[in-house]
């Protein structure tokens, strides 16, 4: 704009030289001048709010679109954003029906242990009766035992797997000789499952009272050995045989409340037992 000020006031300059060169009317060069500024005023105007309408416009279109693309963002997130909110409610509502369920679980659990502690009487707490014609038994049926001297630990180990081998074959006596002389060499390591597998010879032999003895020695002497459980298991199925409900009841809990995480097998068994035995719960 400033450019075509100065143009103009050049031009007027230069018309009016050549006016007075030539000789020519003054004000008729005037009036053609001011036409001509008036006709270059209209045109940077009209050119001016041309530029400004199609720049507005372009913007506006623009802005329009931009504000379209971040409503349809918005109208996307909104949906997400509910979707996921419905997807956990539904996980806590699965949530606290768990909990319920554990919490029901748990409660069970307490109830069945405080029964059994209700119900726990160690297997000395025999009646006395029952410990008189054990005793008598033991006298009556242990047989006698050679003297094994100077007999080595491969030998031992041979008449162990031997005994095992004759209980299996259903040779009761045989097996029941080698037990007891095991047991009278007394090898450590190896007493835990000589004493079981020697109640285990009366048992399969049907001598229940004799089972009973061994058995309950078994338990009362190695507790904690691997065959802990198998004699309380088996002095429990013993005593039943003998129609001494309230001994096997209470062998059976002894091994449910002291070895917990005994093989399946052996608690499974205990279970079903209790339920043939119907053993009062609380």
């Amino acid at each position: 704009m400033y450019k075509v000020s100065i143009f103009l006031i050049l031009l007027i300059i230069l018309i009016k030289a050549t006016a007075i060169s030539q000789d020519l009317d003054i004000d008729e060069l005037l009036e053609k001048v001011d036409r001509l500024e008036k006709n270059v005023s209209d045109l940077q105007k009209g050119k001016f709010d041309e530029l400004d309408k199609s720049l507005s416009s372009g913007y506006i279109s623009r802005n329009e679109q931009r504000l379209d693309d971040i409503e349809t963002k918005n109208r996307a997130n909104f949906g997400l954003i509910e979707e996921i909110d419905n997807k956990i409610k539904d996980l806590e509502q699965k949530l606290n029906i768990l909990n319920k369920e554990y919490q029901s679980k748990i409660s069970n659990i307490d109830k069945q242990i405080n029964s059994i502690k209700k119900k726990k009487n160690t297997i000395s707490e025999l009646e006395p009766d029952s410990k008189n014609k054990i005793e008598v038994k033991v006298n009556e049926s242990n047989l006698p035992v050679k003297q094994v001297e100077n007999i080595n630990e491969t030998e031992i180990k041979k008449k162990y797997e031997n005994a095992i081998k004759l209980l299996w074959a259903n040779k009761f006596n045989e097996a029941e000789t080698h037990l007891l002389e095991l047991k009278n060499i007394n090898p450590e390591d190896l007493m835990p499952n000589i004493q079981y597998w020697l109640g285990e010879v009366y048992y399969a032999n049907k001598n229940f009272q004799q089972a009973i003895i061994e058995f309950g020695e078994g338990f009362a002497k190695y507790p904690d050995s691997i065959k802990g459980p198998d004699n309380l298991l088996k002095l429990g199925l013993s005593f039943s045989n003998l129609n001494r409900k309230n001994d096997a009841c209470n062998a059976f809990f002894e091994l449910e409340l002291k070895f917990k995480n005994a093989a399946r097998n052996v608690i499974e068994r205990s279970q079903n037992e209790r339920k043939k035995l119907d053993c009062p719960i609380e």
